[in-house]
């Protein structure tokens, strides 16, 4: 019996201690923070971002901007839990719903990672990289057509993405020709297109004409008289004496 109390208190002891772990702020000091000992940049941006998530710990882009901050460190599962975080705060914030698919796919969960790029093209139709990893995940699960539609969609909105320099992921696929044959008819057709604009001197009859300019006057000329001649009077000539 008393052995029985005592296991019944110890579970109650651990259950008190659940809960007041619960209710504890998670940024007074998380299990990573020990190792912020380095001096570095990075190390110095954590321990900013930790500051100014115990001041806002309702903030989705804190929650992402520390997420980013410790795949960096080297702490994958704890920046995992800082997007799921963001989106906990704002279902709307798609920058932390792809963060969350690129994790997830790095663990290999494809179901987790394609649920998030989803959403993160719903939240934000037309990003480009979410498209092209969704892609990635299509063509893993050996759904080509699927695959090539997205790569194709992915590198229309961002042509850069078929830059190893930008995408070195795009090493990982092998139908980017194909999806590159699948752009080609409207992009022939785009670019084949040789719009004319208005040719020279042309002027749009629903104008009103400008009026031609005048020719420039001739400067008026102002003479100024002469000023009168006085002659001397005439005098009779006298005949010449005989």
């Amino acid at each position: 019996m008393n052995r029985l109390l005592a296991i019944a208190a110890a579970a109650l002891t651990l259950t008190s201690c659940t809960l007041i772990d619960r209710d504890k702020n998670p940024y007074e000091s998380p299990f990573y923070a020990k190792y912020l000992t380095t001096g570095s940049e990075l190390d110095a941006a954590i321990a900013a971002t930790l500051e100014a998530l115990r001041q806002n710990p309702g903030s989705p882009s804190l929650h992402n901007e520390l997420g980013s901050l410790l795949v960096q460190k080297g702490f994958p599962k704890d920046a995992e839990r800082e997007f799921e975080r963001a989106i906990d705060a704002d279902r709307t914030f798609y920058p932390a719903w792809y963060n969350l698919g690129l994790i997830r796919a790095s663990n290999d969960d494809g179901i987790g990672a394609r649920r998030a790029f989803r959403n993160t093209i719903e939240h934000k139709p037309g990003h480009a990289q979410a498209l092209f990893e969704l892609g990635l995940i299509e063509e893993k699960r050996r759904h080509h057509q699927s695959a090539v539609a997205l790569y194709a969609k992915a590198y229309r909105i961002n042509p850069a993405l078929m830059s190893v320099r930008v995408n070195p992921r795009i090493l990982d696929s092998k139908l980017t020709h194909l999806a590159l044959l699948e752009m080609y008819p409207a992009e022939h057709e785009r670019r084949s297109m040789q719009f004319q604009g208005a040719p020279p001197g042309w002027q749009d009859r629903t104008e009103e004409p400008h009026p031609a300019p005048s020719p420039q006057a001739p400067a008026e000329t102002i003479v100024t008289p002469a000023p009168p001649t006085t002659e001397p009077a005439t005098q009779p000539v006298k005949p010449p004496a005989e």
